[in-house]
């Protein structure tokens, strides 16, 4: 029976004293290997376990797709910010043709373009794929030229020169830096980030709170072993220790668990994303490296302490009120 656990843990020969001076001297692996006070079921057990690891799981999914978020638009926006497009216009191929070899040259002839191509026709039609469809971008129509081009610091910073001369060689020229589809990423990106941190906030407040209410439960349930180890000179310290190691024990085993289910989840996405070419066109490559993984650590550190720290605040607070 507990009582008789209580009774044998507190009773000795000696003062009470000596049995709470050699407690106090367990090393950390013996407490945490000793007897809890509250039962393995009940509001203390399996439940709060599988309630963490949830927690675990989905906070572990917030955090990954911020760090996904924040190395795709990193991704994405370094791709955009080193390179300009210029597209050419005209009323039919010869044109285009004609100012897309114009266009060429001055961008050759330039200085501080460190890399330019003239895309084919054939690629220029693979662009086109995800609206028009495979196959359907037919001769009679007039699809502009395109020239990708890599540019210095300096020339990036004052285009106006370039977009001149561009427009006196190819009327029909027009000079893109992605200045408009940085700022959107950066807006969704900023937007899904907050989004995910939020996320991970509320997870963590949910387990604190639900930390509170089985602490509160679980010494409604063993008040009388609560009684007992007052009784025997037990400190409210001492009793908020023991429940805080148990809790610690539970949220160590449910936050690992789910942070290796959101681990395997993640992978899967990643690996999925990857199978189904979804990298291709506009989107940016999507990746998680072990940096990444470990970073998740952060998620069973949280709800630990989290759980912990919370479940000894609540008894201590209980107990205070009792006296």
């Amino acid at each position: 029976m507990k009582t008789a656990v209580i009774a044998k843990r507190f009773s000795a020969d000696e003062e009470t004293k000596a049995g709470r001076a050699t407690l106090r001297r367990q090393s950390l692996l013996g407490r945490f290997r000793a007897e809890p006070l509250l039962p393995e079921a009940g509001a203390g057990g399996a439940p709060l376990t599988a309630a963490i690891g949830v927690m675990s799981f989905l906070a572990a999914i917030a955090l990954a797709g911020l760090l996904l978020i924040l190395a795709a638009s990193q991704e994405w926006t370094s791709e955009l910010e080193r390179g300009v497009t210029i597209q050419i216009k005209g009323a039919d191929a010869a044109e285009i043709a004609a100012g897309a070899a114009a266009a060429m040259k001055v961008v050759q002839s330039t200085e501080g373009v460190v890399e330019a191509r003239l895309l084919t026709r054939e690629e220029t039609e693979r662009l086109l794929e995800p609206w028009l469809g495979k196959g359907n971008v037919g001769e009679y129509l007039n699809v502009p030229a395109l020239i990708e081009a890599q540019l210095s610091d300096e020339l990036r910073e004052n285009l106006g020169p370039l977009e001149a001369q561009l427009k006196a060689a190819a009327a029909g020229a027009v000079l893109d830096d992605h200045k408009r589809w940085r700022d959107r990423v950066f807006a969704a990106a900023r937007s899904g980030q907050a989004l995910a941190a939020a996320v991970f906030a509320l997870i963590m407040v949910a387990a604190g709170a639900i930390a509170a209410f089985a602490a509160r439960a679980g010494l409604a349930a063993n008040s009388e072993v609560v009684s007992i180890l007052h009784l025997v000179g037990a400190t409210d310290d001492f009793i908020a220790n023991e429940v805080q190691r148990r809790f610690l024990v539970l949220a160590v085993r449910g936050s690992l668990a789910g942070l290796l289910l959101a681990a395997l989840v993640a992978g899967l996405v990643v690996f999925g994303f990857r199978a189904a070419g979804g990298a291709g066109y506009f989107l940016p490559e999507i990746r998680m490296g072990p940096g990444a993984f470990a970073i998740l650590l952060i998620v069973p550190v949280a709800l630990c302490l989290v759980t912990a720290v919370t479940a000894r605040l609540t008894v201590l607070k209980a107990l205070s009120r009792e006296m």
